[in-house]
């Protein structure tokens, strides 16, 4: 999330506006998750929601701070990534992703149900299961096709404003015509009915109200926010959420209350209408004109929202997979991007595993899924916050947590502690209780850290825990015409060289056509030899080892350009500039591309006693003698401000 002056800064209309899209982002989960909730929770319910909207603002905390401090992608995956290493940056992304998927899934069913007024032949049979892979096949088109950029912003804050005051009417109107308090205890026997398990189950189910937080973090870097509307808009969130959360939670269960049953207490909330609760609370509103009217309302919005929610976290995965891809978290032909710059592999996958997934149309096993992934994920968030608060407590944090403490002279956030404590626990409530979850969530977090390893260590050949990226060309499907056939790429084994490797390869990237000569990367490590040892002396152990791991890099970032060969030598020499300029002439290359190195600290020429004019701050002395000596064009590719 960018904080400052931006596009949506000037075009917001104002406050109210901005709380009711940052709570839409979240909200949808109404639609769906009160119905499995209350089927653990019965009368209580109502406070579990008002727990789960508190956790849900502890979290909004930590990923509005993370957001604002990083301004890119990947949530929770990203937080870990800057506080821990890339193990656990990976462990976080990982179970994001099944809980992407999850909502996309859930999303669909609900659709379906929600259209029942319409026809009943919707929620059942071989057309509910049609209209799921509808509302998955078009989010899946909306993104591979790259429609989503094309999206009017009014016409979304439209949907949100409408969003959040159909939820509203409900709850309104149902304080008029279904206030019974009463019903709320009737059949509450505290840890009896329901039990404690029961308790901790709802609980950790109702972190289904956090769905839309992860997509919501990764759609930040497109919007900007005036740094004095974000605490105002923060707050007013973390007001709203949980308020609106327990009330309509609360009118759901006076207008379909709990009631006995042979197999104890039950509400038709987890039964009957699980997969479409608004609808059941509405339709239990009387007179008959009044649920009428509400239905209507319900029904026009509901699926829309449904629908957008499934498309948003399509998009959410797609650029979280992509997020992944370029760190080599995981293959980078699962990221790789399409003519619409969208990764259609990752999203073509995403839409056939959440079809499979909504088939059986359970969405207990959803739910259960969910709250397994949702615990995990938004737990390293809140750990990832405080341990970058004690090891970069002076980073620049355009949004801070409040109510801090300090500790050994660090500023903890104490929402953050507390909310990584409890989302802990609620994580380790969702193994103990729902088998169902342990063995799906636990073979799914297996599966991936197992493939992270061998692709890592054994494929990649590189660090489980340091971070590796690929730049976006190499995930690009196009191939575009070769500018160059043989270039000339020496690198220093600095942080500039992947950048180097990429800019030469896109570059030399050809065209796919038969009889063409591939181009080639010479990648060169020049090692300078003292004029006391001979030129072709074996180098020192460590400048060997050091040279040795730049050019193996080098050749794996370069091999990502598919129709480009790479070589890669150690080329001794008496001096940096003129071993570059020597191998250009004796290879005969069309080009050049080089990182410019820091330059000397003397500026000024003749000034300042320089011999020559002032340089510019991106050349140093081997990059002015490769400039004035080379056989052919060079392209300079300047290290970044600071």
């Amino acid at each position: 999330m960018r904080v400052g002056p931006g596009p949506l800064s000037g075009r917001f209309p104002g406050i109210p506006l901005q709380i009711a899209v940052a709570y839409a982002a979240v909200g949808f989960s109404l639609y769906f998750s009160i119905g499995v909730v209350a089927r653990f929770g019965l009368g209580l319910t109502p406070l579990i929601f008002l727990a789960a909207g508190l956790l849900l603002v502890l979290a909004t905390l930590t990923y509005v701070e993370g957001g604002a401090m990083f301004a890119e992608r990947g949530g929770s995956s990203s937080f870990a990534r800057h506080a821990f290493n890339e193990l656990v940056s990976f462990i976080a992304g990982w179970a994001i992703l099944i809980d992407y998927i999850i909502v996309i899934s859930f999303a669909a069913i609900s659709v379906a149900h929600y259209l029942g007024p319409i026809w009943g032949g919707f929620t059942h049979g071989w057309v509910e299961i049609a209209v799921v892979a509808a509302v998955i096949a078009f989010g899946a088109a909306i993104n591979v096709g790259g429609f989503t950029r094309y999206v009017r912003q009014r016409p979304l804050i439209v949907l949100a404003l409408a969003d959040v005051v159909l939820q509203i009417a409900v709850i309104v109107t149902g304080l008029m015509v279904v206030f019974h308090p009463d019903r709320l205890t009737a059949h509450v026997d505290l840890f009896t009915s329901p039990s404690a398990r029961h308790l901790l189950e709802a609980l950790a189910v109702a972190t289904l109200a956090f769905a839309g937080i992860e997509a919501a973090s990764d759609l930040a870097p497109d919007f900007s926010w005036r740094r004095r509307d974000l605490r105002t808009v923060v707050t007013g969130s973390a007001i709203a959420l949980p308020l609106i959360y327990a009330g309509m939670a609360a009118i759901a269960l006076m207008a379909v209350p709990v009631i006995p049953g042979p197999n104890g207490p039950h509400t038709e909330l987890g039964g009957q209408f699980i997969e479409e609760p608004v609808l059941g609370v509405v339709m239990s509103y009387e007179p008959g004109w009044l649920s009428t009217v509400l239905q209507v309302g319900v029904v026009a919005i509901a699926p829309v929202v449904l629908t957008w929610a499934a498309t948003t976290s399509m998009l959410g995965l797609s650029r979280h997979v992509y997020v992944l891809a370029t760190n080599r978290q995981v293959p980078s032909w699962l990221g790789r991007l399409g003519s619409r710059s969208t990764p259609y592999i990752a999203i073509a996958v995403a839409a056939v595993v959440a079809f499979a997934l909504a088939i059986p149309t359970d969405v207990r096993l959803l739910a259960e899924i969910y709250a397994f992934g949702a615990t995990l994920a938004i737990a390293i968030a809140h750990l990832s916050i405080v341990r970058l608060r004690w090891t970069q407590p002076d980073r620049e944090r355009p949004y801070r947590i409040p109510f801090e403490i300090k500790v050994a002279g660090r500023r903890l956030p104490l929402p953050a502690l507390l909310g990584a404590l409890l989302m802990s626990l609620l994580w380790l409530a969702v193994v103990v209780f729902h088998a169902r979850a342990r063995w799906v969530g636990g073979g799914w977090m297996l599966f991936g850290i197992v493939a992270y390893v061998v692709y890592r260590g054994f494929v990649e050949r590189t660090s489980l825990t340091k971070r590796v990226s690929v730049p976006e060309e190499a995930l690009r499907k196009e191939v575009r015409e070769a500018e160059y056939g043989n270039i000339l790429v020496p690198i220093f084994g600095s942080e500039l060289d992947d950048d180097i490797i990429s800019t030469a390869g896109r570059l030399a990237d050809a065209a796919d056509e038969p009889g063409e000569e591939r181009p080639r990367l010479e990648v060169i490590y020049v090692v300078e030899q003292p004029l006391t040892v001979p030129i072709d002396a074996p180098p020192p152990k460590e400048r060997l080892e050091a040279a040795e791991a730049a050019l193996r890099r080098a050749r794996e970032v370069g091999e990502e350009y598919e129709s480009v060969e790479v070589a890669t030598d150690l080329v001794p020499a008496r001096a940096l500039g003129a071993g570059i300029v020597e191998e250009a002439r004796r290879r005969d290359v069309e080009l050049i591309v080089m990182g410019g190195e820091p330059p000397s600290r003397v500026r000024g020429g003749p000034v300042l006693g320089g011999v020559r004019g002032s340089r510019p701050p991106e050349v140093g002395e081997v990059t002015e003698y490769v400039l004035n000596k080379a056989p052919c064009r060079v392209l300079l590719t300047a290290p970044p401000a600071g």
